[in-house]
């Protein structure tokens, strides 16, 4: 008999949870006479005035963002990839939530290595900004 209430209870919660659940609406299609422009920035060309998308690429800010994270991972980066991917090796063979050691500590040492550097250097965050604003 126990059987049969715990197996009522967990279906009569499922149904219940499952009222109003994954309701969606599709939002109105666009109008047929827009036009999908350019997002790249436009200057004047200088001869004719008329106006040309261009690459906006900095070399100098991914330069700026290279050394600004050597900066953090000298710093205390490599000391948390390290962490991170002892730990992610552990929680990805015990819990079996990256599907493996080999993922777990490479998702681990990512993390680690991200957030070291970006605690030992406080200006990376920004060089990582200016130069995702550069990129075409």
């Amino acid at each position: 008999m126990k059987l049969h209430k715990g197996t009522t209870l967990s279906v009569l919660v499922i149904a219940t949870m499952g009222f109003g659940a994954g309701t969606s609406y599709a939002a109105p299609p666009p109008p047929d006479d827009t036009t999908i422009t350019s997002q790249a920035p436009e200057t004047p060309d200088p001869l004719t005035g008329v106006l040309e998308p261009h690459e906006v690429y900095s070399q100098e800010a991914y330069d700026n963002l290279v050394t600004q994270f050597e900066i953090g991972w000298m710093g205390g980066g490599n000391i948390n990839a390290n962490i991170g991917a002892g730990v992610g090796a552990v929680v990805g063979c015990v819990l079996f939530l990256f599907v493996g050691c080999i993922p777990g500590a490479v998702i681990g040492g990512a993390a680690g290595a991200i957030s070291g550097s970006s605690n030992a250097n406080p200006a990376l965050a920004p060089a990582f900004f200016d130069f995702v604003r550069t990129l075409p």
